[in-house]
């Protein structure tokens, strides 16, 4: 009984085989995702879950969000230590991956560098400069309270001011004193895109 062995043809003219590596990497929509708006998405899933009031559901479905970050941040946090200071400050430097690195609390950068460094970069902005920031909260769930010396911060500057903090330090949750309640049913406003955990590199 003849037995048939297949073998990638090396015809260009014929059929095609395995792309390389270079075709692999440019074909698919690998950076497609904005990392803010996917966690956007799965804060806003579990805001709907709370608007259901299943109190079970509901620790359930933060209990598998976090069971799922401990489980990819344990891998992060091995490939940080193989990588190196200067490759992980890199890494930090993309902005999906240092906002990986944040949620991980593994970011080489501090929360509190990382918040005033937000602040620099509001620039000019009118009202940006009579406003001052604290951190306060646990490791695990910090909270950046910002002030302002003189009036409320309009809406422009509140969405400004959220906007350069939670992109630099998606970790956090933003309160500003002064700008009014959240509007009802939006339980997510202000805080943390997802739960912070902390994974040794070690």
């Amino acid at each position: 009984m003849a037995v048939g062995t297949a073998v990638a043809s090396t015809d260009p003219r014929g059929a095609a085989g395995p792309r390389a590596p270079a075709e692999r990497d440019s074909a698919g929509p690998r950076n497609s995702v904005d990392p803010r708006a996917a966690a956007a998405r799965v804060d806003d899933l579990l805001t709907r879950l709370e608007q259901l009031g299943d109190s079970r559901t509901r620790v359930l479905a933060e209990e598998i969000v976090r069971a799922l970050m401990e489980f990819y941040g344990a891998g992060l946090a091995q490939l940080t230590a193989i990588a190196g200071t200067e490759n992980v400050r890199a890494f930090a430097a993309e902005p999906h991956l240092g906002a990986l690195l944040a949620m991980h609390g593994l970011h080489p950068v501090s929360t509190r560098r990382r918040v005033e460094e937000a602040f620099a970069r509001l620039g000019e902005l009118p009202g940006a400069r009579t406003l001052r920031f604290e951190i306060t909260g646990t490791e695990e769930d910090p909270v950046v309270t910002v002030h302002s010396s003189g009036r409320p911060p309009g809406p422009t500057v509140v969405a400004a001011v959220e906007d350069a903090v939670e992109t630099a330090a998606p970790e956090v949750t933003v309160l500003v004193e002064g700008a009014g309640a959240a509007a009802p049913g939006d339980l997510a406003a202000g805080r943390a895109l997802l739960p912070v955990v902390g994974v040794s590199a070690t």
